[in-house]
Parts: structure tokens; sequence; C-alpha cells
């Protein structure tokens, strides 16, 4: 049985080193992910030598890849040269559950990492690194470049199931309900699955609705519309509710309150819009919450907001905020015409 055994507690000092190196911990997690390290490893130990012909890779610099995923805890290795994944490591594979594999290949990619190398800049001016760095707004940017929009779209796919979303509200009452900028159709999906008297519309942009993942339940997928467009434009209109996740935090206030107007402008009297984001809390911050607030710095022009930085928002959008419902994480921010 391969083991490890625990570390102790870093010091100051080794802490500050530990996290001035976090970025070889970025480049080591995409590198393997995107060889396919952890896919190979997903029944057996294996030497480096095994490993490197299956991934193709060199296997004198792969073994001084495993090596260093060993001391951060994604690989260990046993006194025979074989390397297995740690529970950690699993959730690199591409075919886990829960799988990250997608957000270890985006997070190290050039339109991510080489856009935090200017973080310094936008925190000097306020405004986005990306198109500083990449000739085009971020959005804009994957629209030209399908292959980076692949992997940003099966990013945002992975990793998070919708069932705390459908254990913390309930869509019972909805006979028609828009994902709004809804991607692959992952959410839209599990709530038609779990609500058969409903009818969705996945809404997004042409280049993405392409992508949209097939349904194979037939009596599912009859009651999902698929409809290309741009929620700046325009908002199907007839729906009870309007879902937008992780939508708002995109863009600034003069572009979410258009967002959000079209939605209201879209809505009968007695729809909902729903709104489902990370909260800035007034003190123990997540540092999920603040690193997504840095993505918003450097990649767009959005940010994370405060509850009362949303109900101004919607208010300037004619929407009033009625609820806030913690859902894994994340919130759903219930609103209703003013």
């Amino acid at each position: 049985m391969i083991s490890k055994e625990p570390s102790a507690v870093p010091t100051p000092a080794e802490r500050v080193d530990e996290l001035l190196g976090g970025f070889q911990a970025t480049q080591a997690l995409h590198a393997a992910a995107k060889l396919g390290v952890f896919d190979v490893l997903r029944d057996e130990s294996k030497t480096s030598d095994e490993i490197a012909v299956a991934v193709g890779a060199h296997e004198p610099s792969l073994r001084r890849l495993l090596r260093f995923l060993g001391t951060i805890g994604a690989l260990v290795e046993d006194g025979y040269g074989r390397f297995a994944a740690t529970p950690m490591g699993e959730l690199l594979r591409s075919d886990h559950p829960a799988s990250a594999r997608p957000w270890a290949i985006l997070y190290g990619s050039p339109a991510i990492w080489r856009t935090y190398g200017e973080l310094y800049e936008s925190v000097l001016s306020g405004q986005p690194a990306f198109e500083r760095v990449h000739g085009a707004p971020f959005f804009e940017y994957l629209e030209r470049n399908q292959e980076d929009a692949s992997v940003f779209n099966a990013a945002m796919t992975s990793g998070g199931s919708p069932s705390a979303i459908l254990d913390a509200y309930d869509f019972s009452s909805f006979a028609k309900i828009v994902d709004v900028g809804g991607g692959q159709g992952a959410l839209l999906q599990a709530i038609l699955e779990q609500y058969p008297h409903a009818t969705g519309v996945l809404y997004d942009l042409p280049s993405v609705i392409a992508q949209a993942s097939a349904i194979t339940d037939v009596t599912v997928a009859a009651r999902r519309q698929v409809v290309a467009g741009d929620m700046f434009q325009s908002i199907p209109t007839g729906c009870d509710a309007y879902l937008l996740k992780r939508i708002i935090h995109d863009w600034s206030d003069a572009e979410a309150i258009q967002i959000l107007r079209n939605c209201r402008q879209a809505m009968s009297d007695q729809g909902r819009i729903l709104l489902i984001e990370q909260i800035i809390q007034p003190s123990h911050q997540s540092s999920a919450t603040t690193s997504a607030d840095l993505n918003m710095l450097v990649l767009v022009s959005g940010r994370e907001r405060t509850e009362k930085e949303f109900r101004d928002l919607l208010a300037s959008a004619g929407l009033e905020l009625t609820r806030v419902i913690p859902a894994g994480g994340r919130s759903v921010i219930e609103a209703v015409p003013a």
C-alpha cells in the first residue's frame, strides 16, 4: 500500500515560500492534467516509465514532474518507484464525477496564465488586463478562439453538481424556465429532469449553443428548446422564471443593469428572476469568493458583489430582491418586478 506521512505545520517563512511558488503548482497540475497522467493512474499505480509511454512524454522530465506532484499532495510514490493518485489527484481524472481537469487545463492555459501576469497593472488602473494582453475582450476572444472556448465551456460545466441549487430552491411553481447564458445546459437539464411538468429554454450565443450537451432522455429533450441570441439585445419572452447562473458577476454595473432590464422587459409582472452568484460577506470571506473576484478584475469588467450591491443593481433594472437562499457555496438571489 502506498502511504504518505502528514507534514508538519509550515512556519510563516515556509508558508511564504510555498505561496510564492504557487505558480509552479498551477502549471504542474495543468501539465499533468493535459497529459492525462491521472487518467493513466485510474485503476492501478504505475512507474514513471509506464506513465511516460502511456502519455507520450520524456520519461526523465516526467519523473521530475511526478515527484513535484507528490510534494503537493496529488500523487504518492511507494518504495518501488510506482506512483498513485491521491483523492485530490483523482479529482483531475477526466471521468471523475466531480472532475476538476477542465479547470486545471483552463487555469494553466495562456489565456488565463498570461493575463494574471498583468494583475499589477489592473490594480493600478482598475481595468481588466485581458484585452491588453490578448487584443480583445474576454468573451470576444472566446468567440474567435474556439479551442480556448471549448476549454472554458468544459470548465464552466464541470466540477459543480446542480444538486445544491435544486436542494435549495423549489422550481415547482414554474411552467417555463429560461436559462440565460446557460452554456451547455447542465443546470437546465437537471431542473427539467426533477420537474417533469416544466419546459425550458436554453439561451446563449450561437457559438456556445453549438456545443450544448445532447439530452438522451427523449421526454426531457422534448421539453427543452435551444435558442441562440445575445442577452444584451433581447431575452426570450413568455417564461415564468429567468435563471442567470454566474452571469451578472462577469459584467460592470452598467452592463449588468442592461442584462437585467432586458430580462424585466421580457418577463410578466408575475415572473421571477433567479441569480446564482457568490456573495461577498462582511467578514469571514471564502477564498473561492476572493479568488473569483480577482478573476473578474483581470479577465472581464465584472466583480463579485455584496447583497446590498445586488439589491441596488436589481432596483436599477426595475426589480426587487425578495430572498437570498444559500446553495452550496453560492446563493440563489430571487427578485420580482418592482
